[in-house]
This record gives C-alpha cells, sequence and structure tokens, in this order.
C-alpha cells in the first residue's frame, strides 16, 4: 500500500486541509496538538470505519461541525484507489454515512461495512476481520497508538506473546 494523498473536511483539528505523501518512507514529526494523530487516525478511519470503542465517530468529528470526511488516495498493487467516508451529526449522535471506493476509476458507492468489506479484500486481509471489533493488523504493524506500545512491552509474556499473534494473524496456530 502507498498513501499517495489524503482530504479531512472537518475531522479533529483539521477544517479543510489536504497532505500529500511523498514516496517512500515518511516520519509524521511535530509538537504535541499538532494533528499527527489525527492523520493517522483519519487514515485509519477511511480504511476501515469509525468503531465503537476503538475508533468512535465522535472524537473524530471536528467540535460543533454537523458534517465531515475524509478521502483517502492510495495505490494498492499497481491499482488507483481512492476512498472517502463521511460522518453526519443528528440531535443525539454522531453517524457514518454511505461513501464510495474507486478502484482504477471505477466508483461503487457502499455502507460502511461494504466498504470495509472493499478494503480487506484489497488489502489482503482475511475475511474473517470483517466482523472482529479490532484491526490490530493496521493498528500494530502500520502504526502504534501513543502509549500502547509501551504496554505492549511491559505487558508479560504470554499477554505480549498473544497481541504479537494476534497481529500477525497466527494465533489460531496457538497450541
Amino acid at each position: 500500500m502507498l498513501l499517495k494523498s489524503i482530504k479531512l473536511h472537518n475531522i479533529r483539528s483539521y477544517e479543510l486541509q489536504s497532505v500529500n505523501f511523498p514516496n517512500g518512507s515518511l516520519l509524521l514529526a511535530g509538537d504535541i496538538g499538532s494533528g499527527k494523530s489525527s492523520i493517522l487516525l483519519a487514515i485509519e478511519f477511511a480504511l476501515f470505519g469509525a468503531k465503537k470503542g476503538e475508533l468512535p465517530a465522535y472524537t473524530l468529528l471536528r467540535h460543533g461541525k454537523k458534517e465531515g470526511s475524509v478521502e483517502l488516495h492510495l495505490q494498492i498493487e499497481g491499482k488507483d484507489v481512492v476512498i472517502k467516508r463521511a460522518l453526519k451529526r443528528s440531535n443525539d449522535d454522531i453517524k457514518q454515512e454511505a461513501g464510495y471506493v474507486i478502484i482504477n476509476g471505477v466508483k461503487k458507492d457502499g455502507t460502511s461495512e461494504e466498504l470495509r468489506a472493499a478494503t480487506l479484500e484489497l488489502l489482503g486481509y482475511p475475511r474473517y476481520l470483517l466482523k472482529k471489533g479490532r484491526d490490530l493488523i493496521y493498528r500494530y504493524t502500520v502504526y502504534t497508538p501513543q502509549e500502547e506500545m509501551k504496554q505492549i512491552l511491559y505487558e508479560n509474556r504470554d499477554i505480549r506473546l498473544d497481541t504479537l499473534r494476534k497481529v500477525f494473524n497466527i494465533d489460531k496456530y496457538k497450541r
């Protein structure tokens, strides 16, 4: 997967921002509160959608705004891919709206779950992850949220080993 760009509209600290990613490795650096984690969370939201307890919609939509969106442009195995997801505030909640995925110019609208399934297929992740509560493979191999790596490293040996088995999809081989 090669990230090309991301467009954020009313996502966390960003009102309207586009970020173009260079080819190769990328390091997000900046002061606390400068928006590094917001970009990573927006990428995760674009790929997998909001999830209660893990990446809730209310933590993504900019405070006081009625709607927001993320549009992620990437390349996967030679395919040009665009994924767009949106959020909308109602009277008492924030919901994910339908979005779309464009693969090599062919657009397909879909619900949050349909977009998630399409993304898992594009990335070659196991299909059973569609119903799992956590996206451990992405979350711990692409980036590790602040302070969570320290938690993994300081866990006892068995818990640390179980976490790594889940991340690398080998937990079914445990004896």
